[in-house]
């Protein structure tokens, strides 16, 4: 299984899980497209991978971290001679793992298939990576109803789709278990989380969605913002630069912080009144823990959220965003609204289905389980 981003880890945790536990030989590959607080992440999530990748220092352009990614996890993958190629979501680390498993004729499984919004430049690059990566496999697990139409109207055969639910789930109830029961003040201030990293939104668009929270921050005393800032020096000074020269009042209330943790993430969103993000999986975070979403884009791939009734698209308008975070202050019905008991991303056993499927094709296909003298060592590579 191949991870790169913090959202790969964190949804594929329970796959790697459920294979573990039915016997499968797992080897879990970390192409090391992020790297800060990644660590710890694998250690909250009791995973430990085989394989480590260092790209070291690298540009921004998109084509540099492909071709790096390409050269450096070629090697682990014919060192390996994995029986199946299983990726995540939308990220360049899944387009590669997926186009390294064609061009090794290993037959690839995909983990959140058939998500879509329709354009390719939002949110770029992922629509088109999904697109791309939908081509290739040869298992799709699709999280939703919707997930699996896209994928027929696409023409993927039915029998070549399983409906999962979203690993997501199973990660956040794995990590509310861990973290034990939700406490919260009596009369406590109202969280507004705010999280703003997407490449369509860099300049202008954060620039944008930080005026309309500020906004509020300055009409309603009671109003706290907790705003990690994202790892990219320039989207992060961009961010503070909107924040600054606030009112004493004003300024106790507003936290600019570094990245936070997972478990943080989960306590932050299990304390909040309200979700303001271009993320596309906190959205499925905030469904799972009843927080009200409003989402900073003119579109989502996940548009179960809007269906359920706990988002609402709002771009990055500052006026936009003012009038609706303002409309759910006043109304506590309206709030109460955007909050289903029930969220439409299932139920918590994603990965255990995509772990039956896949261990029912090695089963039919007769394959042993694979046994390498290297079995859980941590082993680095180095892209040049």
């Amino acid at each position: 299984m191949l991870t790169g981003t913090r959202p790969d880890i964190i949804k594929s945790a329970s796959v790697v899980h459920a294979l573990e536990a039915a016997g499968c030989q797992t080897f879990l590959v970390h192409s090391g497209q992020h790297e800060a607080t990644v660590p710890a992440l694998y250690r909250f999530l009791e995973m430990r991978p085989f394989a480590t990748v260092r790209l070291g220092a690298r540009g921004s352009r998109l084509s540099q971290l492909q071709a790096r990614l390409l050269d450096a996890l070629e090697p682990v993958m014919a060192r390996v001679a994995p029986d199946a190629v299983v990726v995540q979501g939308d990220t360049t680390t899944a387009l590669v793992g997926a186009l390294l498993g064609f061009y090794h004729h290993v037959p690839v499984a995909h983990v959140e298939a058939g998500l879509r919004s329709r354009d390719c430049n939002e949110p770029f690059p992922e629509e088109l990576n999904r697109r791309l990566i939908t081509r290739i496999a040869t298992w799709h697990f699709a999280p939703t109803p919707l997930a699996v139409a896209t994928l027929r109207r696409e023409g993927i055969p039915l029998k070549a789709i399983t409906m999962t639910g979203n690993t997501v789930v199973d990660a956040a109830l794995f990590g509310y278990r861990r973290m034990g029961p939700r406490v919260l003040a009596p009369g406590a201030p109202r969280l507004i989380v705010v999280t703003a990293h997407r490449r369509e939104n860099w300049g202008a668009g954060i620039e944008e969605i930080g005026r309309g929270v500020r906004r509020i921050v300055e009409r309603f005393a009671d109003v706290t913002v907790l705003w990690p800032l994202h790892a990219n020096p320039e989207v992060a000074a961009a961010v503070r630069a909107v924040w600054s020269g606030l009112a004493p009042d004003v300024s106790r209330r507003v936290r600019l912080t570094d990245p936070l943790a997972y478990p943080e993430m989960l306590q932050a969103l299990r304390d909040a009144w309200l979700l303001v993000t271009d993320s596309g999986g906190l959205q499925e975070e905030a469904v799972t823990a009843r927080v009200p979403v409003l989402i900073t884009r003119r579109q989502t791939e996940r548009p179960e959220v809007l269906t359920c009734g706990a988002g609402r698209l709002v771009g990055a308008d500052a006026g936009r965003l003012e009038t609706e975070i303002a409309r759910l202050y006043r109304s506590t019905a309206k709030w109460e609204a955007m909050r289903p008991t029930r969220s439409p991303f299932g139920d918590g056993r994603a990965g255990r289905r995509i772990a039956a499927v896949l261990m029912r094709s090695r089963a039919a296909s007769g394959r042993a389980p694979k046994r390498h003298a290297a079995d859980g060592g941590v082993r680095t590579a180095v892209a040049s």
